[in-house]
Formats: C-alpha cells, structure tokens, sequence
C-alpha cells in the first residue's frame, strides 16, 4: 500500500484498478500553442476527450497513466479537468520526448532533474498537479540528447521514488540501451517500464530486457502498424506462455492529437481506443488460451506493483 499523485490528488495504490500504463489526454505542440492561441481549442480537446475517458471507465479501466511529456504539450490542469469530469483516475507526467527542445538541448542534466523533481514535488506550474510518474525516450538510436535525458530521469526518479515509463524505437532496440544507461545510474529496474515493445516480432529482444529485471510495455495495442492485432495478442501470448506474465503491461498509446482530423484517425486506425484493451483485445487473448488471471496480472497486479514502489532511494 502507498500513496500514488493522480491529476485531482493523492489516492492509495490499491485504489489503481483496472490501469493502462501508456496513454495521452492530448499530444501537441507547446510552440504553436504559444505562437497560434487560437489553434488551440481547450473546450474541443475536452469535448473529445472526455466521452473517450468516459467510455474506458465504462469499459472498467480505472486509471490511465499520461506519458505526455513537457514537450509534447503537457496539459496538467486540462488532464485534472478531463479526470473531474470522466471520473477516470490519471497519473501525470514529468519528462522529454526524443527531439532537443531548445532549452533542455542547452540545459545541463542536473538542471533537468531539477525541473523533474519540482514537477513531482512541488508541483506542475501552478495547477497544483503533482507528476506521479517520469517519461524519456529513445529515438532512432542513443543520440547524446537522448542519453542526457535518461541519466536525467533516472536521477529525478531516486530521489523521488515515482516509476519511468519509456518511448523507444525497436527497429534500432532501443530498449536495450535504455536499460543500460538506467542500470549505470543504479535504477532498480523493477520500476520501469520500456515502452511500445510490442512493435517488434523479436521475442528474444524482449526476454532480454526482461532479465534484465524491467517491464516491457506493450501499449501500442490496437494501432494496425507495424504489428496487427493479432501479431500483437500472438507475442503477449508468447510471453505469458514462457512466464512472463508477471512483467508484461497493456495500453494503447492513444488520445487526442491537436491537428489530425478524428475522424481520418477513426477511420485509419479504429481500434486505437482506450476501450480495445478491455473489450476486444482481451477477447483475443482468451482466444490464444491466456488466462482471465494472466490478463488481470497485467492491467492490474503489474501496474499496481511498479507503483507502489514510491521509496526513494
């Protein structure tokens, strides 16, 4: 039992639920929102948003952990707004996404921690939301920007406590160097989740991050590229039938996009939805013979686990 900082406050971790591990309220660009206001729509963004968080709280998904970093427009008192109103659970975000920022291209590390830190302690502006989990990524291989940046997030998350969860590009196995820099600053790697490793048919790429102690997110679910949906319940499959159940996380990486018509998205990619996992994935996986119980280890028990590890250390 610990106490986990969601966009409208504290609760305790046996109060997840249902969680998944990697999805957005809304991405977009920080720059055009300054440059161009009137681009950006608040009121429409919730207006889409909040049926959808709605609809996966009715779908029985209890909480969503908002990986949107700083740069990649970050929104903490409209993500607080949506969960008031969907009454869906949301852990937001600190970090960087892959490409320099000006700033942070500049910024030496220890300042990035810095800012980290202040996001999870103090809090985010002025919004009064706290960040509960930490974001960095890899993108297309370890660049020194990259690299700054996760030696950055490790040393916000010992002195916080809160989990990282992670953008990679598995052409390249990214994955594996993130592992290495983290395990270089110490990271207990059962507090992190490697993301969107289920873009990769390379079963022996994921069982090497998995022995290296982390999780390997699967959370690209119901985005028809590069893997199907059947591709991707055939690997999770795979790995719950090797024993891995136990260090596997779902999640869609879906939400709003400022700028790409909904409507193309829908048609384009109609299983891209908060409500995939719950429904129709599940549905695919009993079909591969992977247990109610398997299925409940990974929405629920893992989530639960990498966050209720709030010590720092």
């Amino acid at each position: 039992m610990a106490t986990i900082q969601t966009a409208t406050g504290p609760i305790d971790s046996n109060d997840l639920g249902f969680t998944l591990t990697h999805e957005h309220v809304v991405v977009g660009s920080p720059p055009v929102r300054q440059q161009f206001p009137d681009l950006f729509d608040r009121s429409a963004i919730l207006d889409i948003a909040v049926p959808n968080l709605v609809a996966a709280r009715e779908a029985g998904v209890r909480t969503i952990v908002d990986l949107t970093p700083i740069t990649l427009g970050r929104a903490a008192g409209l993500i607080r707004e949506a969960s008031e109103r969907s009454g869906l659970q949301i852990i937001v975000a600190t970090g960087l996404y892959y490409f320099p920022d000006l700033y942070f291209a500049f910024a030496p590390g220890e300042h990035i921690t810095e800012l980290f830190v202040r996001d999870i302690s103090e809090g985010i502006g002025d919004t009064g939301v706290r960040a509960g989990v930490i974001k960095c990524a890899t993108q297309p291989d370890m660049n020194p920007f990259n690299e700054k940046v996760l030696r950055a997030s490790a040393q916000a998350h010992r002195q916080t406590g809160v989990p990282i969860g992670t953008h990679t590009f598995v052409a390249n196995r990214t994955g594996l160097d993130q592992v290495r820099v983290f395990k270089e600053e110490g990271v207990d790697l059962g507090r992190v989740i490697i993301g969107h490793s289920d873009d990769t048919d390379d079963i022996t790429y994921l069982e090497e991050i998995i022995a290296a102690g982390a999780y390997v997110g699967m959370d690209r679910i119901g985005i028809p590229r590069p893997r199907t949906n059947e591709e991707r319940a055939d690997m999770v499959a795979a790995l719950v039938e090797r024993g891995y159940a136990d260090r596997v996380c779902l999640s869609h990486d879906s939400g709003v996009m400022e700028g790409y018509d909904e409507a193309l998205k829908a048609e384009r990619s109609p299983d891209w939805r908060y409500t995939f996992i719950p429904r129709e994935f599940s549905a695919l996986l009993r079909e591969r013979s992977v247990s109610d119980d398997a299925i409940e280890q990974m929405t629920v028990r893992n989530p639960r686990t990498i966050f209720e590890q709030t010590s720092p250390y």
